[in-house]
């Protein structure tokens, strides 16, 4: 059975609240993963805020905030725990779920540059061949699909 021939699966993510039909005329090829990928982002970006917050030396940059260690002002363990629980199924069923569609390539592209986002601490030049191409593989997939990558941490 090829790609094309796979039968329509519905994809239940109910953690997530969505049910969609993969597949289906009246709606893209690829709703589920755009929906997950929508998802992926606001929790990825509300992560890096509360590690950002964790962080008590950039907690200097913060507008209204001082260094001293009584005022750092530092998100609960709890609440990070709860943003890493809510991303797993996410990222498991961005997975799971094959692209049909430029779009939805890009949704997975991100999500790869995300889970392997010490491939962008150093120059391209100076990773191992196998680090190399999956970073340019990535950014070349981002770059067709324009998306841009997630920020990288530095």
């Amino acid at each position: 059975m090829s790609f094309d021939e796979a039968p329509r699966s519905v994809v239940t993510v109910d953690q997530l609240g969505l049910a969609i039909d993969q597949g289906t005329s009246d709606g893209s090829p690829d709703a589920v993963l755009v929906a997950l990928g929508r998802k992926f982002d606001a929790l990825s970006a509300e992560l890096a805020m509360l590690q950002k917050q964790d962080d008590p030396f950039s907690s200097a940059d913060m507008p209204g905030k001082t260094c001293g260690r009584d005022e750092i002002t530092r998100p609960p363990l709890e609440r990070i725990e709860a943003v890493l629980t809510s991303l797993d199924p996410i990222e498991r069923a961005i997975i799971a779920i094959p692209a049909r569609t430029v779009v939805g390539l890009g949704v997975k592209a991100r999500h790869a540059a995300h889970v392997l986002s010490n491939y962008w601490t150093d120059a391209p030049d100076r990773l191992d061949w196998d680090a190399r191409t999956v970073r340019l593989l990535i950014e070349s997939a981002c770059s067709v699909a324009g998306v841009g990558l997630l920020p990288m941490p530095r």
